[in-house]
């Protein structure tokens, strides 16, 4: 029987959501401009942009925690909400959203790439400052409560599951926050993060040096992923977020060659600068590729799936689990 996609939420379409910004963009720049001819200082471009950021936020925050929405948001019909509540935004939500959002807005063209690339990756369609504030943009007419429970099911809809022979493909964007969990119940890794952070700050350091302690954590990096996917499919983070590594072969976690082929080909993209248009190549595979495969799955002859051992209700749970930042 052919799958029968969920009725569609309530999320609203990214081009409106692009809409809304491009004209609270334009109001912005109005008011900040005008906030800088009366208090700026041209030679201190610092206070500048902490004024812009200023201006932002409380323009941005104001108008959410009074109105539920900005003049952009209102003009194309959109609204922000609290996920699991009914009304406006509470002030402290209200707030760092607009605080995030800010900051974007004052980082000027990465800020706006970021903001961009985070809305766009994520299936519901929340970025940053959304995440930031357990927030949801939604149709004004969007019935409330925005049930947390509920949001699996709206994910579903605006994007269809991917289901290989081994399970339910991981989406992207839940293997991206899978990632950036990846250091927790791994203090070998959490010790090397500490010491490369700290190398540049020594007295000895030097440029030879900052590129052996990167070096020695790729290793480090290598090794750890090396071990835990031959043993058991699983890191920390994909645990978290009801996945497992599986081999496309045999079923079960890949053997010890194919584990370190694979966590190579996923170190080198991660950490070396001149790789990261060939990681960016890597999740588009994820975001578009019938069987969401990375560029370090195809070296691993490995699939990320649902981990088979959970009832797949609770599977999709932890997912958006995951996507809210809620992941325990």
């Amino acid at each position: 029987m052919a799958w029968v996609p969920p009725p569609r939420g309530p999320e609203a379409p990214r081009g409106q959501r692009i809409g809304a910004r491009l004209i609270d963009a334009v109001v912005e720049l109005i008011l900040v401009v005008v906030a800088l001819a009366l208090v700026g200082d041209g030679d201190r471009p610092m206070a500048g942009l902490a004024v812009a950021w200023l201006v932002i936020t409380l323009y941005e925050g104001l108008f959410v925690q009074v109105l539920g929405t900005t003049p952009g948001k209102a003009a194309v019909g959109l609204r922000v909400v609290s996920i699991d509540g009914v009304g406006n935004p509470e002030p402290k939500a209200a707030f760092k959203r607009a605080a995030v959002n800010a900051g974007l807005a004052v980082a000027l063209l990465v800020g706006w790439v970021v903001w961009l690339v985070s809305s766009l990756t994520d299936t519901l369609g929340r970025g940053i400052a959304d995440r930031a504030a357990d927030t949801f943009v939604v149709h004004k007419r969007a019935p409330l409560p925005i049930a947390s429970h509920d949001l699996p099911g709206y994910a579903d809809g605006a994007r269809p599951p991917r289901v290989t022979p081994l399970g339910r493909a991981g989406d992207l964007d839940v293997r991206m926050r899978a990632r950036l969990r990846r250091i927790v119940d791994a203090p070998l890794l959490a010790a090397a993060v500490g010491l490369l952070a700290l190398a540049p700050t020594l007295p000895v350091s030097t440029a030879t040096f900052v590129l052996v302690t990167s070096v020695v954590w790729i290793v480090v990096f290598v090794a750890d992923e090396t071990i835990r996917i031959h043993r058991s499919g699983t890191t920390a983070g994909h645990q978290m977020a009801g996945l497992v590594v599986r081999s496309r072969r045999t079923g079960g976690p890949p053997s010890v060659g194919r584990s370190l082929a694979r966590a190579v080909v996923l170190a080198l993209t991660l950490y070396v600068p001149l790789l990261w248009p060939v990681l960016a190549a890597s999740m588009a595979m994820v975001r578009w590729g019938d069987s969401a495969r990375s560029l370090h799955d195809l070296a691993g002859g490995t699939v990320v799936v649902g981990d088979p051992t959970l009832d797949p209700e609770v599977q999709r749970q932890r997912a958006m689990q995951m996507r809210l930042g809620r992941a325990v």
